[in-house]
Order: structure tokens, then C-alpha cells, then sequence
């Protein structure tokens, strides 16, 4: 057995797998103080059903005694430690954790080591988070011991009796993040085998060292590759082993920045089918002479007969044999489906057929919507099923003459041949839809399946496999832009939409890049004072052509993850430089600024924030965080509210803008830690002259009295609106009627002005 520890500190929360750990340390991190949290308040920890996955080491004097060894760790021993010190015991695991027990101990920072067991029946990761506490002055260790493998213990022992070599493992990336070499985490008996070593030497060496050959063979590349890809690769390779060349096929399964490789001999393999290659030419040729001499043969005739259907024999093996690799090249291995090359060549043998018929067909692209939480919620193997089941069917509700193929990941086609119309088509897709939305339970847990697809119309849209594939692309995008679980129909407007929005995010990352996106400022005023409230921090784009362009001339480019954050990245530091621009100046200005959903579901977003605003010498009363309905309404609403949560705690105010253009719920707004309501502009606009839009608005208010929020009418541009939204009982606007968005440079000067002109202005606003 080999035991090796990676210990983590500094990204427990980025490392573990499991949620209970996150919570155990938060916990930890919520109750320590100057000093190392009593051991007192994890009391509930320990009592409780999680305690079964608890250890505690008490100091005495020099040593660590176990103070309480749950039921499931007693199971780890194999015995009861309690009341031993730790350095009395002898097994792999407690000696290989001592070092690691005194360092977590001595620094007063807690550690997450993860222990990883490679030997004969025990292969796996099992996480420890070791947390330094005191009992009353004496300090302890709290130990929470969860296994990240659930794998059997036959299973286990597959992997070290299995007759091919297995070898795992982990990249090591050079400072400029290029993997430069590879580190064996485990190895089984055979891996171990041919490289004359044992599996406990092979464990912390490196590829270089154990495969010499590696590089100049290309293995290595082919090592990173699969890494940075994230895809599995299969392929023969020759190599030089104990002197001699040997044949292998290597098969390489990636997982995150670890690799599994399976080395197959096909040795024997390659030299059975030369040898039955070499006997199938014998045949031949003994069968042409014995038919030759049939007539002078005829005493042998029995014996001819035999080696004839034994010829026969083998070449019908060998066609079945040829007949099931032409099948596996062609279809997809997970699914049995036409692979995305071979439903290409059907394709374009179907696309033939309906030109010589002149008849019309359409290709429908269909994606499963949300995947990727299925993946990350269940695990693969979950989503291998959800995509099997998916695939089944699909293939039920089509016609013979219809094609389909999984073109990879979770995106399926299907070529609908003899297409009448449009109608015809979509009644089609219906079909499939209501097929593949029925109930499905993986795992015991019920799986949501919904489809977006997207169909281009033979000739219509185009008239080859590439035009119509293309076509079919930007329908099915459109689809899931519009809100997924729908069909769209190519059409030619969508193409020139896709290019003019390709270019717009072209631009926009160069803009970024660039620094163009820089932020304005709109004041806000408390209309029963006529004092200043504050700002809110607005994006323009510095067009070097079009001028100064306000975020709804490049808007639908904010659902790209990689845009938004950097959006809020460069909103964020102008932002916080101006706020500590003006406080050098003397002025203490409250600003408020939008973040997205991308931003809020990063689970590190709200130290960050803390972090940067002491770098600027700010406090976090000074920076208001804003978002809209949509933002807390969408995937991962969960983690959305948690770090809602974290930025309150933390103490920004938080804002939900344009409240009432989306589908929050009362049940929301008791949820969520919002201080304040920003009512639409679209209301304020219709509030003159349309008496429903009235009593909307002052329900808003109504209600957000009644939760003690404040609450703010956005878009205010004319006295009428003023005078209407006050009577209505809002206390504070914004609006063109206050102030224009002004730059940074600007502020100073308006606030002195605001605040010299306040009396007057207060008459104005009353």
C-alpha cells in the first residue's frame, strides 16, 4: 500500500468535493476570532450524524491522544484508538498524517489533506480537513474524514489483477501553466511489471523517468493533449521495453488534470493476424491445386472437402470480423448512433437522393438544454445513461428513411427526408420533443430532459451539407438564446444576426482589451431632503467610430460568460479607482454598480470584492451591489443567493434593479438580502397616463414599506413624473431630471454644486 498526502490550505474551498466540508470550514472561519475557536461550538458537529465521520486529537504536553474516533473512522483503524496517543499507533494512515497533524497544529490554520491510497484492494482519495481548536485553554485537533471513491473493493482489486498495464497519472504545469511532465499517482501490477518495479517505487516518479521514450515517441504529446482537450484518445505505438520493440495500444482517459492510461499488448494480437493472414494465403493457394488436380484426387475428396470449408469458415469469420470494425468506426460507442463522420457521409448520400427526386428534406440540430448540471450534479455516468436514453428515443420516433447521429458531446441530428413543408417538419420535431420530456429517473432522482433545436430546410436554405449544418447551428443558438426547450427555423436574416453579432463580440473583447468600457455616474436624491443619495455607476463604450455607446448597443452580449466578467472586472477597477479618487479629495461617495449572474455564481466573488476595495482604501459601505430579477431567477439560483447572502454579511447594501419586469416572487424577496427596490423606468414613463401602471407602482412601494426596503423610481425625466412618484410616497429617484450620467472628472464638481444649491433645490424638488 502506498499512502500519499497532498495537504491544501489557502483553496480549501476551491479543492474539496463535498459541501458538508465547505460548511465545516466556513463554520471554523465564521467563529474564529483573534484566537483558535472553542471547541464547544462544534458541540452540534460532534453529537450529530456527522460526528459518525469525526476524529478528535487532544494535546498532552508533546503529545496527541485521541479524544473521540467516530464510528465510521473506527472502521479506517480496523480498531479503537481512543485514549492512545497518536504516536503509539502503527498503521500506514496514522504515520503518514503525524507531520501533517503537527504542522496544522503549530500554524493555527486549517488544512485539507488529501490522502491518497494506492495498493492491492484499496485504491481511492479520501479528503481530511483538520481544523485547530481549544477545549478551555487546550488545543485540539478537529478531524472530518470523507472518501471521495465509492468503488468496491472488487473493483479495486480489478484494477491491480487486471492483465493490462494501468497507469495514472497528474499533470505538472511549469509557472507559465504548459504541462512540462507527468507524475504517476497510482499504478497497477502489471504497469509495475513491465517496468520491473513495484507499484509502491512507481508512486511520485515522474513520465520522463519511468518512459525515457516518451517524448520522442510522441507519447507525450499525445499525454498533454488529452489533458488540455479533455478528450480520450486511443492509438497503437511502438516502443522499446527491456531491449526489445514491443506493440501496444495505449488508451488514455483524461479527468481534469489527471490522465488514466490503459497499455493493451496487441503484440500477440498483430502476430495472430499475421499468421491467420499468412494461413489464408496457404489455403488459397492449396485450394487452386487441389482443384487443379480434382480428377487425379478423387480418393481424397473427403479430406479436400474439409480443407475447403475450413477455408470457407475462416473467411466468413474474417468478413464478420471486418463487418463489426466498419461498424465501429462508423457509430458512436456510448450511443450505437452514426458517428458525427459517417452521419456526414449518409448525410450527403440523402442530400443526392432528394436532388435526383426533387424532393425537399431538413436537417434538424438538437441540443440537450443544461447538460453540463446533469454532468456536475449526478456525475458522468449519470449523464452517459440521460444520453443513452435520449439517443433510444430519438431513434424511436423517426422513419427508416430518416438519418440520425450524435455529432458529439450532448448534440444529436437528424436528417427528416421527404420534408413537404415546414409544418411537416415541425410535427416531426413535436414528436420528438414530447418523447424525450417524458419522466426519466437516473440514479433515483428525477431528470428534468428538455431539447433546443434548430432546422435549416433543404434547398431552401441551402443546398450542401456544410450551407445546411451552418443553417441548422445559428437556428438552434437562436433557440437557446430565446430561452431553450424550443425549435427555430433557419432564416437568412439569422445569418446575417450571427455575423453581425460574431462581429459585435469581436469588437467588444477588443474594446475590453483596449480599455474603452469606462463607467459614468448618476446621481441619486432623496426628494424628502433634497440631499444627495448617491450614484450609480452606469458601462459606456468609448467607440473610436461610433462615439459613446450605452450598453443597449452591445447588451446581448452579456449572456457570454467570458465578456460579462470581464465587463464587471473593468467596471469594477475604474470604479473603485474613482471612489478612492474622490476620497482623496475629501468626498465620501456611495456608489452603486450592476454584477451578473456569472459574477455571483463564483463562489470566491465576495472575498475578491472585500479584497479590492481594501487595496483601494475603501470600505465596503461605499460600493452598493445591484442585480436584476432575471440575474437571481437563473441557473444556479442556490449559489446566486449564497453569495448574496456573503455580500450582505460582509456589509454592501444590495439593490434589486428594475424590479416588476421580471417573475420574482414575494417568496424571493423574504429570501433574498436585498436593502432596496429600484422601480423600472417603463413604469415611471406610463405612470401619468395609465391608471393600472398606477396602482402597480404603488404596490411596489406599498410592499417595500411593508419589508422595510427602500425603494427608488429609476427613468424620472419630467416634473410630471416627479410630482407622480412622490405623491405615490417614493423617496428617492434618478433621472435625467436630476442630472445626466456625468464622467468620473465630473462628480466632484456636481457634488459641490448640489450641496451649495441644496436649499434651492429642495424648493424645486418640493
Amino acid at each position: 500500500m502506498t499512502n500519499y498526502i497532498d495537504v491544501r490550505s489557502d483553496d480549501i474551498e476551491l479543492t474539496t468535493d463535498f459541501s458538508d466540508v465547505r460548511d465545516l470550514h466556513a463554520l471554523w472561519l465564521q467563529t474564529k476570532g483573534g484566537a483558535l475557536p472553542e471547541l464547544a461550538l462544534f458541540a452540534d458537529w460532534l453529537t450529530g450524524p456527522l460526528g459518525e465521520r469525526t476524529l478528535l486529537l487532544r494535546a498532552d504536553g508533546d503529545a496527541l491522544v485521541y479524544a473521540h474516533v467516530g464510528s465510521r473512522v473506527l472502521a479506517l483503524f480496523g480498531h479503537d484508538p481512543t485514549g492512545k496517543a497518536l504516536e503509539a499507533l502503527t498503521n500506514p494512515g496514522a504515520i503518514s498524517f503525524r507531520p501533517v497533524y503537527v504542522d496544522v497544529l503549530r500554524s493555527g490554520r486549517p488544512g485539507l489533506g488529501l490522502h491518497n491510497k494506492v495498493g492491492f484492494g484499496a485504491v481511492g482519495i479520501t479528503e481530511r480537513l483538520i481544523l485547530p481548536v481549544q477545549d478551555r485553554g487546550t488545543p485540539c485537533l478537529l478531524c472530518y474524514i470523507r472518501p471521495r471513491e465509492d468503488a468496491t473493493n472488487i473493483l479495486r482489486s480489478v484494477f491491480n489483477v487486471s492483465a493490462d498495464a494501468i497507469t495514472v497519472i497528474h499533470a505538472f504545469r511549469n509557472a507559465s501553466g504548459a504541462i512540462e511532465d507527468f507524475g504517476v499517482l497510482a499504478a497497477n501490477a502489471e504497469s509495475a511489471r513491465r517496468l520491473n518495479a513495484t507499484p509502491e517505487l512507481l508512486i511520485g516518479r515522474s513520465i520522463r523517468e519511468i518512459w525515457p521514450f516518451a517524448q520522442e515517441k510522441g507519447l507525450l504529446a499525445r499525454f498533454v493533449r488529452a489533458v488540455e482537450s479533455q478528450i480520450s484518445d486511443v492509438f497503437d505505438a511502438s516502443y522499446p521495453q527491456d531491449g526489445k520493440l514491443v506493440d501496444r495500444q495505449l488508451r488514455l482517459a483524461p479527468h481534469g488534470e489527471g490522465l488514466t492510461i490503459t497499455d493493451v499488448d496487441i503484440g500477440p494480437t498483430l502476430a495472430a493476424a499475421r499468421a491467420i493472414n499468412q494461413q489464408h494465403q496457404d489455403l488459397i493457394k492449396a485450394n487452386e491445386m487441389l482443384e487443379a488436380r480434382a480428377i487425379d484426387l478423387m480418393a481424397s475428396y473427403e479430406s479436400l472437402e474439409r480443407t475447403t470449408q475450413e477455408l470457407r469458415d475462416e473467411i466468413t469469420r474474417n468478413r464478420a470480423l471486418e463487418a463489426e470494425l466498419v461498424h465501429l468506426a462508423h457509430h458512436d460507442s456510448l450511443t450505437s448512433l452514426p458517428n458525427r463522420s459517417f452521419f456526414e457521409l449518409r448525410f450527403e448520400e440523402k442530400l443526392k437522393q432528394m436532388k435526383r427526386a426533387r424532393r425537399r428534406a431538413a436537417l434538424c440540430i438538437i441540443d440537450l438544454d443544461h447538460f453540463k448540471d446533469i454532468n456536475d450534479s449526478l456525475g458522468h455516468d449519470a449523464g452517459d445513461m440521460v444520453l443513452r436514453e435520449i439517443s433510444s428515443r430519438l431513434r424511436s420516433t423517426i422513419r427508416k428513411s430518416d438519418v440520425i447521429g450524435r455529432l458529439g458531446g450532448d448534440e444529436f441530428a437528424v436528417v427528416l427526408t421527404n420534408a413537404h413543408d415546414i409544418e411537416d417538419a415541425a410535427t416531426a420535431v413535436r414528436r420528438m420533443m414530447v418523447a424525450v420530456a417524458r419522466p426519466f429517473s437516473v440514479k433515483g432522482q428525477d431528470v428534468p430532459i428538455s431539447l433546443s433545436a434548430g432546422i435549416a430546410i433543404f434547398p431552401a436554405d441551402g443546398r450542401t451539407f456544410g450551407e445546411l449544418m451552418a443553417d441548422a447551428d445559428i437556428a438552434v443558438y437562436r433557440a437557446k438564446r430565446a430561452g431553450r426547450g424550443r425549435t427555430v427555423f433557419f432564416e437568412p436574416s439569422m445569418r446575417d444576426d450571427a455575423e453581425r453579432r460574431y462581429g459585435l463580440l469581436k469588437a467588444l473583447r477588443l474594446a475590453l482589451d483596449a480599455g474603452q468600457i469606462m463607467p459614468v455616474y448618476q446621481p441619486l436624491v432623496d426628494i424628502r431632503t433634497g440631499g444627495l443619495a448617491g450614484f450609480e455607476a452606469l458601462a459606456r463604450w468609448q467607440h473610436p467610430e461610433r462615439g459613446m455607446l450605452a450598453p443597449a448597443a452591445f447588451a446581448e452580449t452579456f449572456d457570454e460568460p467570458d465578456i460579462a466578467q470581464a465587463m464587471t472586472k473593468m467596471m469594477l477597477g475604474r470604479v473603485l479607482e474613482d471612489l478612492a479618487n474622490w476620497r482623496s479629495q475629501g468626498l465620501a461617495i456611495r456608489t452603486n454598480m450592476n454584477v451578473t449572474a456569472f459574477d455571483l455564481r463564483n463562489p470566491g466573488f465576495a472575498d475578491d470584492l472585500v479584497a479590492q476595495l481594501r487595496r483601494h482604501g475603501l470600505d465596503s459601505d461605499q460600493l452598493g451591489i445591484e442585480v436584476t430579477e432575471t440575474t437571481i431567477l437563473s441557473r444556479d439560483a442556490e449559489r446566486i443567493e449564497a453569495t448574496l447572502h456573503e455580500l450582505r454579511r460582509l456589509g454592501f447594501s444590495i439593490a434589486l434593479d428594475d424590479f416588476g419586469t421580471g417573475y420574482a416572487s414575494l417568496s424571493h424577496l423574504r429570501a433574498l438580502p436585498v436593502n432596496s427596490l429600484k422601480i423600472d423606468r417603463s413604469f415611471v414613463t406610463d405612470l401619468e397616463h395609465d391608471p393600472k401602471t398606477n396602482a402597480i407602482v404603488r404596490s411596489i412601494i406599498e410592499l417595500a414599506a411593508a419589508l422595510e426596503l427602500e425603494i427608488i423610481a429609476e427613468g424620472v425625466e419630467t416634473r410630471a413624473q416627479l410630482d407622480a412618484v412622490r405623491a405615490l410616497g417614493c423617496p428617492i429617484i434618478q433621472g435625467y431630471l436630476i442630472a445626466q450620467p456625468m464622467a468620473a472628472e465630473d462628480v466632484p464638481g456636481f457634488v459641490t454644486d448640489f450641496v451649495d444649491s441644496v436649499s434651492s433645490r429642495r424648493w424645486r424638488v418640493a
